[in-house]
């Protein structure tokens, strides 16, 4: 189908805790737009989204997928993105590169954990969004329960534009508040035909209340529904559109609707919704970033008459070919055109252009402002990366991804494996930014880090299955980190003689202890007639390496300020060796001083156990030094919320099951890093 204009674009997202149906979801979007002739279903390893062997064996998403499909005269391009906690790092790349985003809710669990992170996660991006109330045909489902937690947990202004037509075993249809009518879905055509009639009497209270609430709403944001509204005349679907349009683009409300994508169920009307409501690339905000040579703020249109501009904002690495996920922000490029990267400073070759559904692509010859689309073959370029027109550049704000909190050690088997598994490890970290490996300097052992156990697992078995890697994994520990635990200055002196001369190199730096925006933040106040400026950049990376390398301890260090005080060198041509050099050497000194703190990885805990086992639960948790914060229960179900270290709660699922009988379930979510009881920290000075 030809490419539709930039008005009729929408490239949206589905965010939501794990398991509340976002694949499930997804699969009749495409069967019911036509994209698909069949619904592939999570639960039995068919689904289009989930196309990866481990997901179809978990019945997770475990990697984002995008798809392109259209409805309503709109170009649909959608991002499926994973639930779990430790795949969050999907959803923080996807979100960037999004217009708006459908989050949905399980009707029975409510505004889980993970759904208050992917909404923060939104709110962090400005990305505007309607809800879905799925799983309304479940026992126990509750839509105004979930609609008041919504309210209470998450702000946003939700306004419900449907009600359901019954709740759980009575659940039959949805009634549509905007033209006050009852939907109901035809089985045997698996939802695709449905019917419209008039709201039974018994429900029409209810609508009524939902509709004035409705019209409240949009009342405040149109001066036209207001004086209807006030007159008491009958105003119209269409005339209920535009303002809550408006309403949902600048964030002041937030559209609900409710469903059951199982069972067919009111999964259109979230189409309808995604076309009325959710904004095209014209309805956003300008795209800002900055002149990578000057640091002044540009801003680019979405037009294809701008210079082109692009984020790469993910990478698929398979043992075949590499993939490059862009989203373009301006302009247009075409197969064979060069584009620059200024962050690497280097050319690249637009070799193949892809519109991708799931993980097969549809060749096209261009790609312009508003396309999410593939390419492939890039050589210099990664994740968070800006594809510019080399004559008119710009830099875009690179995605900043979480710490990794649970690390391995990795063997290969043989040596034939040692170069093998480098190859593989390179490919990985360049297509999950949360991925990183380093050499323990105690024990000289390869470690790769995750974040958190099923992350871990995997990548494990993509190296094992997917690149037929032979390698031995220790058991999974902690990721640590390290900050400092006062301020010091430190000096280094870097002297060596290259090619008979003597060349020198001297750097005074301070540091101290710093929480801001970035993990350590390194600014220079050297003077220009010590070290010229076209030095500084290399060291300010040098101390920022140093850090990320490990402190004391062995551990990255992180939450510090290190400003460069002074700096001398006596040779121009080993300059950025010698100063380099020094500047390292002037960190050590300063940490050292200084002294370090280590710093283990909390995490936001919530158990949900039968009320009978809460003793127990609490008992258990508190032996892992756990901060109980809240503890309620709800339909004698007690929900337990706190804060817990890593360390404690590996294999816990294995515990609270054994608590609780089977019954308990919980979440976790990495929540900040804290220091190490006193009573704990001399297990680490015994390291040194």
């Amino acid at each position: 189908m030809p490419k539709k204009p930039i008005q009729k674009l929408r490239n949206i997202g589905i965010i939501a805790h794990i398991d509340a149906g976002k694949t499930t979801t997804t699969e009749r979007f495409l069967y019911y737009s036509g994209e698909s002739y069949r619904i592939g279903e999570v639960h039995d390893g068919q689904a289009i989204m989930d196309f990866r062997d481990d997901e179809k064996e978990r019945g997770i998403t475990i990697s984002s997928a995008a798809t392109t499909f259209y409805w309503n005269d709109c170009q649909i391009n959608l991002i499926d993105t994973p639930g779990h906690v430790d795949f969050t790092a999907e959803v923080e790349r996807s979100l960037r590169v999004l217009d708006g985003a459908i989050v949905i809710f399980d009707g029975v669990e409510g505004v889980e954990p993970q759904s208050e992170t992917v909404w923060h996660q939104a709110d962090k991006y400005q990305v505007p969004r309607i809800c879905y109330i799925n799983k309304m045909d479940r026992i126990g489902a509750h839509f105004y329960a979930t609609m008041q937690e919504i309210h209470d947990k998450l702000g946003g202004g939700a306004i419900a534009i449907q009600i359901p037509a019954g709740q759980g075993d009575t659940f039959f249809g949805i009634i549509d508040l905007l033209d006050m009518k009852l939907y109901t879905y035809d089985r045997e055509s698996l939802g695709k035909n449905f019917g419209s009639g008039p709201i039974p009497g018994d429900l029409k209270g209810k609508a009524l209340e939902y509709r004035k609430i409705l019209l409240e709403a949009t009342a405040d944001l149109s001066d036209a529904i207001a004086e209807k509204y006030l007159d008491g005349k009958n105003i119209e679907r269409n005339e209920i559109i535009e303002p809550l349009r408006a309403g949902t683009i600048s964030r002041k409300l937030t559209p609900v609707l409710c469903g059951a994508a199982l069972k067919n169920i009111g999964v259109q009307k979230v189409l309808d919704a995604v076309c009325d409501f959710l904004p095209s690339p014209i309805d956003i905000p300008i795209i800002k970033g900055e002149d990578p040579e000057n640091k002044k703020e540009k801003v680019r249109k979405p037009l294809v008459d701008e210079p082109f501009s692009a984020l790469l904002f993910k990478i698929v690495a398979t043992s075949a070919a590499e993939l490059a996920y862009l989203r373009v922000y301006s302009g247009h490029a075409r197969v064979g055109d060069w584009v620059y990267n200024p962050r690497k400073r280097q050319k690249e070759r637009i070799r193949r252009i892809l519109q991708m559904h799931a993980d097969k692509g549809v060749q096209v010859e261009s790609m312009e402002a508003g396309d999410i689309v593939a390419t492939t073959s890039l050589k210099w370029s990664v994740t968070g990366d800006t594809l510019t027109d080399e004559n008119n550049r710009i830099i875009y704000e690179p995605i900043h991804f979480p710490d990794t909190v649970v690390s391995v050690s990795i063997e290969p088997k043989t040596s034939a494996d040692k170069d093998k598994l480098a190859e593989i490890l390179k490919k990985l970290e360049k297509e999950d930014p949360t991925f990183k490996q380093k050499i323990d300097p105690d024990t000289g052992q390869l470690i790769i880090s995750g974040m958190g156990e099923l992350h871990i697992d995997v990548l494990k078995n993509r190296m094992l299955r997917e690149f037929n890697l032979d390698a031995y994994f220790g058991k999974p520990r902690v990721s640590y980190k390290e900050t400092a635990a006062g301020s010091a200055e430190g000096i280094g002196e870097f002297s060596k003689v290259i090619g008979g001369q003597n060349v020198f190199g001297k750097v005074t730096l301070g540091l101290e202890y710093h929480r801001g925006d970035t993990k350590v933040d390194v600014v220079s106040r050297i003077r220009e007639v010590e070290v010229p400026s076209i030095y500084i950049p290399d060291m300010l990376d040098t101390v920022a390496n140093s850090a990320e390398g490990g402190g004391i301890y062995g551990y990255p260090v992180i939450h510090i300020r290190v400003t460069l005080l002074e700096g001398r060198f006596n040779d121009p041509v080993t300059a950025t060796i010698t100063l380099n050099a020094a500047a390292n050497l002037a960190f050590r000194d300063a940490l050292k001083k200084a002294g370090s703190r280590v710093l283990e990885p909390y995490m936001k805990l919530e158990v949900r156990t039968p009320e009978e086992f809460l003793g127990p639960i609490c008992k258990n948790l508190n032996s892992k030094r756990a901060l109980i914060e809240d503890t309620k229960i709800v339909k004698k179900i007690a929900i337990v919320k706190g804060v817990v270290p890593l360390s404690e709660m590996f294999g816990y699922s294995t515990i609270v099951r054994s608590i609780s009988q089977g019954r308990a379930s919980f979440n976790m979510e990495p929540l900040d890093y804290r220091p190490v009881p006193d009573n704990l920290v001399q297990l680490f000075h015994q390291k040194i």
